[in-house]
């Protein structure tokens, strides 16, 4: 009886152990400000511990460049990123984190929606093309529930090959919704 009691309460202890031990996957959106115009960040986090995850996005941007006598270049980028996300702050409760991210991006980035000439006559010179580079950034996430929070993101992107520029700012409001 003794190895048939300590056997079950074995067998409890790990199930409950691995129950704790199971970690969520996340989905998030943000949407935000980019330098000169709006931009939509939309990524999967896939937590390797209770804070700390990867995080696989899409970038996509619409923006318009203010060139001389008033006229506005529109351009968009549209990027995935792949990097981690370490945390480096939680409350006592687990209801605020904040996470500061790194790692790659690439995409592809258009100007003038591929038209060659401005209003004014002006030739653009860049061409659409494939970008990448790298970001940083940092994550608050604050719990409205165990299921969902509200997070406020800020990325700093460098684009090694663009045309338009090296550093593109992203801050946005989003939600992030944890799936078992």
């Amino acid at each position: 009886m003794r190895k048939i009691t300590f056997l079950i309460t074995s067998l409890l202890m790990i199930s409950m152990s691995l129950k704790a031990q199971s970690y969520a996957n996340a989905f998030t959106g943000n949407l935000g400000i980019v330098q000169d115009g709006i931009g939509g960040l939309f990524s999967y986090n896939y937590f390797l511990d209770r804070h700390d995850f990867i995080d696989a996005g899409v970038l996509l941007t619409a923006a318009n460049f203010k060139y001389v006598d008033g006229i506005k270049i529109p351009y968009n980028d549209f990027t995935l990123n792949l990097g981690y996300s370490k945390n480096v702050f939680w409350n006592y409760k687990n209801t605020f984190n904040v996470n500061i991210g790194a790692g790659g991006v690439f995409g592809y980035e258009t100007v003038n929606k591929g038209d060659k000439e401005l209003k004014n006559g002006a030739i653009i010179r860049s061409e659409p093309g494939f970008i990448y580079g790298a970001y940083i950034g940092i994550d608050l996430d604050y719990a409205i529930t165990d299921q969902y929070s509200i997070t406020l993101r800020a990325n700093e992107y460098y684009h090694a090959n663009s045309d338009l520029g090296e550093f593109m700012p992203f801050l946005g409001l989003g939600f992030r919704y944890y799936a078992n």
